[in-house]
C-alpha cells in the first residue's frame, strides 16, 4: 500500500486491557524501543490498558475528514455495544464511522 501512495488506507489500534502479569509487562517495557510490537510483531504497538474512545473517534475524524471511517471489531458483546454506541456518537455529516463485528 505504501508503495502505491496509499500508505494511511488502513490505520488499526490493538488495546490489550488483561491477561498480562509483572513479568509480561517488563518484557514488553525493555523491548519498548524495538521497531515492532513484542507481542504482535506488527510496527503498530500494542497499547496496554481500556482505550478512551471520546479521544480516539474525534482525532480520527481531525486526520480523515469527510470520509466514511470503518470500525472493526472482535470481542465481548458488552464492549461491542460501548463501541457501537460510541460510532453512533462521533458521526457527523462530514465524517460517519461505519461499525462492524465479527463474532466466532
Amino acid at each position: 500500500m505504501m508503495e502505491n501512495g496509499n500508505g494511511d488506507f488502513i490505520e488499526f489500534h490493538i488495546h490489550l486491557t488483561k491477561g498480562w502479569d509483572f513479568k509480561t509487562a517488563q518484557q514488553i517495557y525493555m523491548q519498548e524501543e524495538s521497531e515492532s510490537d513484542v507481542i504482535t510483531g506488527l510496527q503498530q504497538k500494542t497499547i496496554y490498558g481500556r482505550p478512551n474512545w471520546d479521544e480516539i473517534f474525534p482525532e480520527l475524524a481531525r486526520k480523515h475528514p469527510g470520509i466514511d471511517i470503518g470500525v472493526f471489531f472482535c470481542g465481548p458483546k458488552p464492549l461491542s455495544r460501548t463501541l457501537h454506541k460510541k460510532c453512533n456518537e462521533h458521526s457527523t455529516n462530514s465524517t460517519r464511522f461505519l461499525y462492524n463485528k465479527e463474532n466466532f
